[in-house]
């Protein structure tokens, strides 16, 4: 993949000498689709797990994360670093396993990979402890396979964290119709979310298989 016309993003986070800095496609050229950039919701989800980790309520030291649709990987490799005890598996389509790839160089993250999975068909060899999704249910027919994958991967103990941006009120009530089958979950309120990266339109949800 040639990397040239991606730009680079930072997010500060607490106890990193260093921002966490991913390439991106902002401008589309490179034909990696919506994947290839930093979306809002991720940004609030790495931030409620940046306030969960310094307020002591989040350790993650041997524990596998598994991140889905990670994109660009920005939230799996904020946690990768706030939680160097941790290993952090950043999952998406074969076409962007050469950014993410790229993206864990750049943060010289030695307790995060890359594994291609495909919401449709694969599932994992391991049982995750936490779940990532930010942004997973922008579109309606990604609704079925994101509920779908979630019910092959997650164990008994697995704590799924899903963030969204709210665009369509209806269509995003069928996925929970969808994820309800299957799973508990509620809201996490905004007042237990970062003081201040969060909105009042991006929701984060926490869930576990019934």
């Amino acid at each position: 993949m040639n990397f040239e016309s991606f730009i680079q993003y930072g997010l500060e986070i607490a106890g990193g000498d260093q921002p966490v800095t991913v390439l991106q496609d902002a401008s589309g050229n490179a034909g990696c689709g919506v994947g290839a950039t930093v979306w809002d919701a991720g940004l609030v989800l790495a931030k409620y797990l940046e306030w969960q980790t310094v307020n002591g309520s989040l350790d993650l030291s041997n524990k596998t994360v598994l991140e889905l649709g990670a994109g660009t990987g920005i939230v799996g490799l904020a946690l990768a670093k706030m939680q160097p005890k941790s290993t952090v598996v950043l999952t998406d389509k074969e076409e962007l396993i050469p950014l993410l790839q790229r993206n864990i160089e750049l943060n010289n993250a030695p307790n995060a990979k890359v594994q291609c999975l495909d919401w449709n068909t694969d599932s994992t060899d391991f049982e995750p402890d936490v779940i990532l999704v930010s942004d997973g249910i922008f579109a309606s027919d990604l609704h079925q396979p994101l509920a779908d994958v979630l019910h092959r991967v997650a164990g008994a103990k697995t704590r799924v964290l899903l963030a969204y941006e709210s665009r369509v009120f209806s269509d995003e009530v069928n996925f929970f119709a969808l994820w309800s089958q299957h799973f508990t979950f509620h809201d996490i309120k905004p007042a237990d979310q970062h003081p201040v990266m969060r909105s009042e339109d991006i929701f984060v949800f926490e869930g576990r298989r019934k």
